[in-house]
């Protein structure tokens, strides 16, 4: 069971059922990290049942036809392993981490948790609550309240990118035991699932355990095609009151998508603005005036969408002066080439963040799978490296000029009403 070779050391097969598995080879390893992708997410919840791809995640963990939630745990614990999951705007994922002779053990809790959930009714309301609480523990995060307001107003229509991934109280409160198990059957089918692995692995060995443990064939044909709507960047200039401390400052512009091959231009760019101690913003704003303790931007990307964000939080009388620090910083690098000094840092950056990851073999196995799931062209490390050596103060301007237009802003503050 040879499949296609991404890299030295990397491998990927495709079975009959749809089914992509991944996996790579670090032969220093002594360890292993699996995981399970499924393509579906928040923004795929029913509009009646908003926060039910992550009520399924916790949903999966309270047992499966076989096993209870407790021998769950006892088992990965006889291997000395660590088990979680996570869910996304577009992805739910659920891994494990154990010693290289637990790989087999690992694997098996993973699909039983995903293809075989009991889905007990007392079990439901039991989950039902502690998803309550942590819906509660958000609320009171004026940190987190603050950002799902922003994304709330950052795609027109209400798009279903914009909800928050936990949902609310109400829709949580009313999600039934029909609604959990038709999205299940629904969503996680072998058609919509990756799997990667990356560690102390015999390639072969993990592809054909994979193969037989695995439905062979999908009970449903998976609606991918119209499934979902591209959502639409509003400009917007908003303040939300909120009884925090701080004024928390949003500054959203357009990205990329996911499967944007010439994403490390815009990534450069995002370096010198506002990642990093080092970058415009944080000198500008924490290093010259002590305005700020959190500064950053970042580039999030979506199958269909995807936004360059600045942020800060500062004190309420000061957030007019920080709104026209951050317009300043990115009118700047609209308006000006970096300079090649300034260029190479962010490179040195975003070269040793690269290179620090490929340490962790839960890091290789997410870049495995989530660029599997965004079906985007799988490079090896060093391919990367050498693409983002490759490129230029021109091709940086260029990037800027696409997704950083003037009138094109979408600013949200929150916090205290404005003196």
């Amino acid at each position: 069971m040879v499949g296609k070779t991404l890299y030295a050391g990397a491998r990927s097969i495709k079975l009959e059922n749809g089914l992509r598995i991944l996996a790579e080879e670090v032969p220093q390893s002594r360890s292993v990290s699996v995981g399970v992708w499924i393509n579906v997410g928040s923004r795929d919840d029913p509009d009646h049942a908003a926060g039910l791809a992550h009520f399924l995640e916790h949903l999966m963990f309270k047992g499966t036809t076989t096993r209870s939630a407790l021998r769950v745990s006892q088992e990965i614990d006889s291997v000395g392993g660590f088990l979680d999951a996570a869910t996304g705007k577009e992805s739910t994922f659920f891994y494990a981490d154990v010693p290289d002779d637990g790989l087999a053990k690992a694997t098996d809790l993973l699909l039983d948790l995903v293809f075989h959930p009991a889905f007990a009714p007392d079990k439901i309301d039991l989950e039902r609550n502690v998803v309550l609480e942590e819906i509660r523990g958000y609320d009171d995060d004026p940190e987190q309240r603050a950002f799902d307001q922003f994304v709330e107003g950052l795609w027109a229509d209400h798009h279903p990118l914009s909800r928050a991934v936990l949902g609310t109280r109400a829709s949580m409160e009313s999600a039934t035991r029909d609604d959990v198990v038709d999205f299940h059957r629904t969503f996680y089918q072998p058609s919509n699932m990756v799997i990667a692995a990356a560690g102390a692995i015999d390639i072969d060995a993990f592809f054909a355990d994979i193969e037989r443990r695995v439905p062979p064939t999908s009970t449903e044909v998976f609606p991918r095609a119209g499934r979902r709507t591209p959502p639409a960047f509003q400009t917007l200039r908003a303040h939300h009151v909120q009884p925090t401390g701080q004024t928390h400052i949003y500054l959203g512009l357009p990205g990329p998508v996911s499967s944007d091959p010439n994403r490390y231009p815009l990534e450069l760019a995002n370096a010198v603005l506002g990642d990093g101690t080092s970058s415009r913003m944080f000198i500008a704003i924490r290093e010259e005036r002590g305005l700020a303790y959190a500064v950053q931007s970042a580039v999030s990307r979506f199958s269909d969408a995807g936004f360059w964000l600045s942020y800060a939080a500062v004190a309420p009388d000061t957030a007019d002066a920080v709104v026209a620090l951050l317009v300043g910083e990115l009118d700047r690098l609209r308006s000006e080439p970096v300079p090649e000094e300034e260029l190479a840092l962010a490179k040195s950056r975003l070269r040793g963040s690269l290179i620090l990851g490929l340490e962790s073999n839960a890091h290789r196995a997410m870049r495995l799978g989530n660029a599997a799931l965004s079906e985007r062209e799988i490079l090896s490390p060093d391919a990367i490296l050498a693409k983002l050596a490759a490129v230029d103060a021109d091709d940086v301007s260029a990037a800027v000029e696409r997704y950083n237009q003037p009138g094109n802003v979408n600013l949200v503050t929150v916090g205290p009403t404005p003196s």
